[in-house]
């Protein structure tokens, strides 16, 4: 996406999505996750959404001629939104853990055998679980709206999209899906009424976004030949 993001100078993640992504893998990496397997896996992430950031604050500007305040500022804008949303997601795994002045006692759903800090009962992983699930859904309906009101490919593409997807499925449903299936009893949130909901509408959006990607291509192309047209006339 950053290569892309350059040739086509532009961004190609949404501005909040982008934020809220980044901040979700700095307060993991950083305060929720334990061992240094999840820390170092968290902070690799964070490494490859810097290319994405310095795509936004360098071409941002381009996509907001409209609202020219917007683009000299987006830079600022982005960090707000990201400090907004460290300390929203903070707070959050504070009180889903139990941490936020309460102790570990007065965890969300709390399991027997799940083990956080030492102390048993709070459950990091459905934590990760419905943070990630809505984070993903929020990226991939801003995608969309993105995609229609730019009318352009610039900085997407089907590779992108596929690896992007792929990726998606594959650590999302396909990872929880597969601790659902070897551990029912303390992952049974995975196959609730909620969690299939928010799993399928994500899927469901990727391939709307897939879909008007292939429209949006077709007209590019059809302008392309139009054009090509008008300039062998005029010779």
């Amino acid at each position: 996406m950053t290569l892309r993001s350059i040739q086509s100078r532009t961004y190609s993640m949404p501005l909040f999505s982008l934020a809220l992504n980044f901040s979700w893998e700095a307060i993991f990496s950083l305060y929720v996750a334990e061992t240094l397997f999840e820390k170092t896996a968290f902070a690799i992430w964070m490494l490859l959404d810097l290319g994405l950031i310095y795509t936004t604050v360098t071409y941002g500007a381009h996509e907001w001629p409209h609202a020219p305040v917007v683009g000299r500022h987006i830079g600022k804008i982005w960090a707000v939104a990201c400090a907004w949303s460290c300390l929203f997601l903070w707070c959050g795994c504070r009180w889903w853990l139990g941490l936020g002045g309460t102790g570990t006692g007065g965890a969300v759903s709390p399991k027997e055998g799940k083990v956080y800090r030492g102390v048993e009962g709070p459950d990091s992983t459905e934590l990760g679980y419905w943070s990630v699930v809505v984070i993903q859904n929020v990226l991939s309906g801003s995608l969309v709206a993105q995609l229609v009101v730019r009318g352009s490919s610039r900085g997407s593409g089907y590779g992108i999209w596929a690896a992007r997807f792929g990726a998606s499925l594959v650590g999302l449903n396909g990872y929880f899906g597969y601790v659902w299936w070897v551990w029912p009893e303390a992952h049974g949130y995975v196959v609730g009424d909620l969690s299939v909901c928010l799993g399928g509408t994500w899927v469901v959006l990727d391939l709307v976004y897939l879909a008007v990607l292939r429209e949006v291509k077709k007209g590019e192309r059809k302008k392309s030949e139009s054009e090509k047209s008008e300039r062998k006339k005029v010779r």
